[in-house]
């Protein structure tokens, strides 16, 4: 079986223009790299600034960019999408692969409405996490006593 991977790409001037931006969408994708292989076809503006900047890509898998059928031959099997931009988002739910879209808005508002896309803008985005939808696994133990304490109560 091969590796889980995710593709990335970094190419709109609002992402690119300014250090503090591209070195913390760089983090971001730093941080999910942790969970699976970034492959990460780099635009050249976006890796002339990564270069100017000194910026690090340690962890993230890096290629020079893709034409539009090697694109989707990598989306077909990636379990996610991280991207700034606006075709890609659509593609991804083509393929029914998440994705998180590297901007505060996004002109797809329907995929973030079904569920298959999400926004992110630096610092203040919190990672999906499982919630625990019958409680703390702990409902059974609750149950019984609760039982219990009925039951010595109707003896007293």
């Amino acid at each position: 079986a091969g590796r889980r991977y995710a593709v990335a790409t970094v190419h709109r001037a609002e992402s690119t223009a300014d250090r503090v931006t591209l070195s913390e969408i760089l983090a971001f994708l730093r941080a999910q790299a942790r969970e699976c292989i970034i492959v990460f076809p780099i635009h050249p503006r976006t890796r002339k600034e990564i270069e100017a900047w000194g910026l690090d890509l340690s962890g993230i898998l890096t290629c020079d960019p893709v034409g539009y059928l090697d694109m989707h031959r990598l989306l077909r099997s990636a379990v996610a999408v991280f991207t700034d931009s606006g075709g890609l988002q659509k593609e991804a739910y083509f393929h029914r692969v998440p994705c998180v879209t590297l901007r505060s808005e996004t002109e797809w508002v329907e995929t973030i409405e079904a569920g298959w896309n999400r926004l992110w803008k630096g610092p203040g985005y919190v990672p999906r996490r499982d919630i625990t939808s019958y409680g703390g696994g702990h409902a059974a133990e609750k149950a019984v006593s609760l039982i219990v304490d009925h039951l010595i109560s109707d003896r007293d």
